[in-house]
């Protein structure tokens, strides 16, 4: 009997391993931020590494940076709920070398989640994954079972148009938590912490022929004059004055003062993109 089970066992791995490899079609098998996060970081570190590559790197307010609008072989390495170094720290440790590197500013003062990379870099685990891909985040059988879901939901009913604009309704609960979180800002012990730690990154980076350049998201108008927002951006123009800093001084609609509403979002990417085309790669 045990015999019997285990050779069931066996079959249905090896069936569902080819299936993963050859039939297992496009599928959003996100199921909640903590899955997108892990699913988003295993592609990139388990992709070859393309010459000529840029990454976004970043919290939940990148992550709606649509890479359609980008330039080819960009990688966006918003994590939601995460930060800027949790990004830095996993391409560093891909061994990746990306041609640039957009480091989001708007949460400079947050600290990285050691969970979250000690998961995607467990010994062992990592090694089997990269050459084992039914053991990545995209590959489980839940996940996979829920893409076939959203897809045939998104398949059957009338869906968002592509041009049309978001409502203009925003979160006040959302909204007033923000400001709170904007009008406070770290005391300078912490803020050279973590500008010693973003300093670090930067170097190890550009030792490897890296151009690093800064990208401040577009948030809403009265955050954007937060003492927050004003003290992140003044210590990155103070602190890395010889580098591309890339600022939208246009007027974006959020959803909850931080987060670009998805319409936004698009006409965001498409500027963002033609700023990248714009400038020379060094």
């Amino acid at each position: 009997m045990i015999r019997r089970s285990l050779l069931v066992f066996v079959v249905l791995v090896v069936l569902y391993a080819l299936y993963v490899a050859f039939l297992k079609p496009e599928l959003n098998t996100v199921q909640h931020q903590a899955s997108g996060n892990r699913i988003s970081a295993e592609q990139y570190v388990f992709a070859p590494d393309e010459p000529g590559s840029t990454v976004i790197v970043g919290s939940s307010l990148s992550f709606r940076i649509e890479l359609d609008s980008l330039p080819a072989k960009t990688s966006n390495l918003g994590f939601g709920g995460l930060t800027v170094y949790d990004g830095l720290e996993l391409v560093r440790r891909s061994g990746k070398r990306p041609a640039r590197i957009l480091v989001e500013t708007n949460m400079i003062f947050k600290e990285a989640d050691r969970a979250f990379l000690d998961a995607v870099f467990q010994p062992g685990l990592f090694e089997l994954r990269k050459v084992a891909p039914i053991l990545r985040e995209e590959n489980q059988p839940t996940g996979v079972l829920v893409g076939y879901l959203k897809r045939g939901m998104k398949e059957e009913g009338p869906g968002p148009k592509a041009g049309e604009p978001d409502s203009t309704m925003m979160s006040e609960n959302l909204l007033n938590t923000n400001r709170g979180i904007f009008s406070k800002v770290p005391a300078d012990s912490v803020q050279e912490r973590f500008l010693t730690t973003l300093e670090r990154e930067v170097k190890a980076l550009e030792a490897n022929g890296t151009e690093v350049i800064f990208l401040e998201v577009p948030i809403s108008e009265e955050l954007m004059r937060s003492p927050l927002a004003v003290r992140a951006r003044e210590v990155i123009s103070s602190r890395f004055p010889q580098h591309r800093f890339l600022r939208s001084d246009r007027t974006w609609r959020t959803t909850d003062g931080l987060h670009l509403e998805w319409y936004n979002a698009q006409r965001y990417s498409r500027w963002l993109g033609a700023e990248l085309r714009a400038l020379p790669l060094k």
